[in-house]
């Protein structure tokens, strides 16, 4: 894990999964300890990925999830930088979501 603070005004921890195919119950138990927020990106669909493992487990806590990632579905000559935008794939846009959560 890694404290900092972001140039949007967010406090945030950076984590790094050792593993994708399961969730590290332990760690994810002292992170909502300190954090209201937990925010996963998916390096792919968002649908049946790892974030949502990660909702599942954190569903009766009082951490707030949010999930990023690209749609299911079939891109045919799509801009990226469109889907990112689309998909809420930028550092402001997530930043904005969280913030909004939070009531800042």
């Amino acid at each position: 894990m890694r404290p900092s603070v972001l140039p949007l005004g967010i406090e945030a921890t950076l984590v790094k999964p050792y593993f994708a195919s399961g969730v590290d119950q332990n760690l994810l138990d002292n992170l909502v300890k300190d954090h209201d927020v937990i925010v996963t990106i998916e390096d792919g669909i968002i649908e049946g990925g790892w974030g949502q493992n990660i909702a599942s487990y954190l569903g009766t806590s009082s951490a707030r999830v949010l999930n990023y990632g690209v749609k299911k579905a079939f891109y045919d000559r799509v801009n990226i930088a469109d889907l990112m935008r689309e998909s809420h794939l930028e550092p402001e846009l997530i930043a904005a979501d969280v913030k909004q959560v939070l009531g800042l």
